[in-house]
C-alpha cells in the first residue's frame, strides 16, 4: 500500500510494452504534460489567491521582477528575459502601464524601440507583494517534504533548461 510519502512508481519508458498498455487517451491524466499543466493551473490559482489584494497576475509579477533585476529594458529584451512571447509581453506591459506600474521611456540609439522601466508605484507594489509571492511558493510546495521540494525544483529547472529551445518564448538572459 502506498502512502502520501512514498515516491510514485516510475513512468514506463516511451515505446516500451508497459508504456503501450498505459498510454493513449485513457492514460492522459498521468502524462507529464498534463500533470505540468495541472500544476501550472494550481500555481496560478494559489498566486491569484495570495496576491488578490494587489490585483497582480503571475505574468505581471514576472515582468515587474525582471525590470527590477535588469533595469529599464526594451520590450523585446524584457520578453526574452521573462520568457514571454512578443504579444504577451506587449499585453502585460500595456496593463502595467495603465496601472502606472511601468513607464514608457524613449529608446536609446533606436528611437523606435519601446523601452520600459519600473515607475515608483511599480517599485512600491513589487516591495509590497514580495511576501505574498513567497507565501505562494511555500503553499505550492507544502505537500512535499523539504528534501522533495529541493529535488522537485532541481528537476523542474533541469527540464526547463533542457527543453528551453522547444518553447514558444524561450528564456534568454540577454
Amino acid at each position: 500500500m502506498r502512502t502520501n510519502f512514498d515516491p510514485p512508481s516510475p513512468a514506463p519508458a516511451c515505446g516500451s510494452a508497459a508504456a503501450d498498455s498505459t498510454s493513449g487517451p485513457a492514460a492522459f491524466a498521468s502524462m507529464p504534460g498534463h500533470l505540468l499543466r495541472r500544476c501550472q493551473q494550481i500555481a496560478v490559482g494559489i498566486f491569484l489567491d495570495e496576491c488578490r489584494d494587489y490585483e497582480l497576475t503571475p505574468l505581471q509579477f514576472a515582468a515587474l521582477a525582471t525590470l527590477a533585476r535588469h533595469g529599464p529594458s526594451d520590450q523585446a529584451s524584457l520578453g526574452r528575459r521573462a520568457a514571454l512571447d512578443r504579444t504577451t509581453a506587449a499585453l502585460v506591459l500595456r496593463k502595467l502601464q495603465e496601472r502606472g506600474l511601468v513607464e514608457r521611456l524613449v529608446g536609446g540609439r533606436d528611437r523606435r524601440s519601446k523601452h520600459v522601466g519600473l515607475s515608483p508605484a511599480g517599485e512600491a507594489l513589487l516591495a509590497a507583494v514580495t511576501e505574498s509571492v513567497e507565501r505562494t511558493q511555500q503553499r505550492i510546495l507544502a505537500p512535499l517534504a523539504p528534501h522533495e521540494q529541493e529535488l522537485l525544483l532541481q528537476l523542474l529547472a533541469r527540464l526547463a533548461d533542457a527543453n528551453n529551445t522547444q518553447s514558444r518564448a524561450p528564456l534568454r538572459e540577454a
